[in-house]
């Protein structure tokens, strides 16, 4: 079961006048180096002081990164910029963006879920993640002792009981309400009431969570969670490191947004490909249509290639392959394929999936690419965004890159209620929940209350 518990939330202090797009950032995942500065010169109270501290001449195994982080992350706390509030809570939280001309307000609130094994069927995941993020992220929750940004979660609940109990128990005026770095509008509201809280526990009690996003941030919990254990062998099963930080949304929330992370690939075994091999062996697979160069297009190339991809039948397979240069094509798997090749190596709900088709017919049987391969953040990169590909690709960041359509919500609930794993970065749940609204400090000598 899904053990789902209000907490003593800790945020930015409201006496000290901050302005929270000033502070307030995305997680430390999609920040890019030159973004990292930029954010850091913003406010010297900015979160990305503390989830992605910069390296320093003369590191070493007692001061570096991360002991800076957390000696930060407590002067912030001696200093009061961080408060804590007196009583446990949830926090019901809107997110209001807009996405090709439509505002969306996605709901959720965070709150503190029991760390269960992945296999357990509880805490489904559904991508795999990549080892160097964790074990990064573990040596800062180490030193820190805190969640900093909320693991983005869903469950089931068609009727949408629980936000609901949530929004009619909210107060009169949120907590905080300001429009982030990235435009959208947030607001959150501390719920506080009793009967509330062991409502939302106990209705929440039967539920699995999927992961939608912070894949490495809940493996990093449990690795975490397992060091405390042998330190504390005789904690309270409610001891505070069991929990972690979670965003809780409803899957069935018609404003659940999925983009697509594109691929792009590089490294010096692109250098050598040669353009008519690797179409003959695509041929194998796909129906090849060229499109006119990059730049070619009537419009702007990245209205194009979406519109391209749209012209795709929802059970369709359809790419948009760039390289060699400046060629573009528009790749379709054929008929047949999916039946005698893919579902006869995986499981239905796996062999569905565009980004299976892509990693297991490209990039493994055509380009050779291994599961270290892809693992390497230097071979394979990801963006939700076509224009940044376009742009690597004309500064040669990358020599190739597919455009993909993005995974449906039902695909990704499918893939995690029979237990398999898609593969990395198959979702990209816009926008991500953003880091410094809401932490959680974590004292090994602290239990979690249970409502009721």
């Amino acid at each position: 079961m899904a053990y789902v518990a209000p907490f003593r939330g800790l945020h930015y202090n409201p006496q000290k006048g901050l302005n929270l797009e000033e502070v307030v950032t995305p997680p430390y995942d999609v920040i890019k180096p030159e973004e990292r500065e930029v954010f850091a010169a913003r406010h010297p109270y900015n979160m990305v002081h503390l989830i992605l501290p910069q390296p320093q001449p003369g590191d070493d195994q007692f001061h570096n990164r991360y002991t800076r982080a957390a000696a930060l992350y407590r002067q912030w706390l001696q200093d009061s910029i961080l408060v804590r509030d007196p009583e446990p809570a949830f926090y019901y939280w809107e997110t209001e963006f807009e996405v090709e001309g439509r505002t969306h307000n996605r709901t959720g609130f965070a709150a503190l879920v029991r760390l269960e094994s992945l296999t357990g069927g509880v805490i489904r995941p559904h991508e795999q993640t990549f080892s160097a993020a964790k074990a990064d992220r573990l040596e800062l929750l180490k030193h820190a002792q805190a969640n900093f940004s909320p693991i983005f979660s869903l469950y089931s609940d068609p009727q949408d009981r629980v936000l609901e109990a949530l929004r009619q128990a909210r107060p009169p005026e949120p907590l905080m309400a300001f429009t982030d770095v990235g435009g959208y509008r947030q607001r959150l509201f501390r719920v506080s009431r009793p009967p509330v809280l062991k409502e939302v526990h106990q209705a929440l009690l039967d539920k699995a969570l999927f992961i939608a996003d912070g894949h490495h941030r809940y493996e990093t919990s449990l690795n975490f969670q397992k060091l405390m254990k042998q330190r504390y062998p005789h904690a309270s099963p409610l001891a505070s490191f069991k929990f972690t930080l979670m965003y809780l949304s409803n899957i069935f929330d018609p404003h659940l947004v999925i983009l697509m992370a594109h691929r792009m690939l590089g490294g010096p075994r692109f250098k050598t490909l040669e353009e008519g091999a690797f179409l003959k062996r695509m041929a194998e697979y796909f129906e090849i249509e060229p499109l006119p160069p990059l730049g070619q297009a009537n419009g702007p190339y990245e209205e194009f290639l979406p519109q391209k991809l749209k012209e795709a039948q929802p059970r369709d397979t359809v790419f948009i392959v760039l390289g060699f240069g400046n060629k573009v094509w528009r790749v379709k798997l054929k008929p047949g394929i999916r039946e005698k090749v893919l579902e006869r190596q995986m499981h239905r709900s796996l062999a569905q999936l565009d980004v299976t088709v892509l990693n297991f017919l490209i990039f493994e049987k055509i380009l050779g690419l291994d599961a270290k391969a892809q693992d390497d953040q230097e071979t394979c990169k990801y963006s939700s965004k076509i224009p940044d590909v376009l742009a690597a690709l004309k500064r040669r960041e990358a020599s190739m890159a597919f455009i993909l359509n993005p995974t449906r919500i039902e695909q990704v609930q499918e893939v995690a209620s029979t237990g398999f794993i898609m593969p990395r970065k198959s979702t990209y749940f816009y926008p991500k929940v953003m880091t410094g609204l809401i932490f959680n400090p974590i004292n090994p000598e602290e239990e979690i209350v249970v409502p009721g």
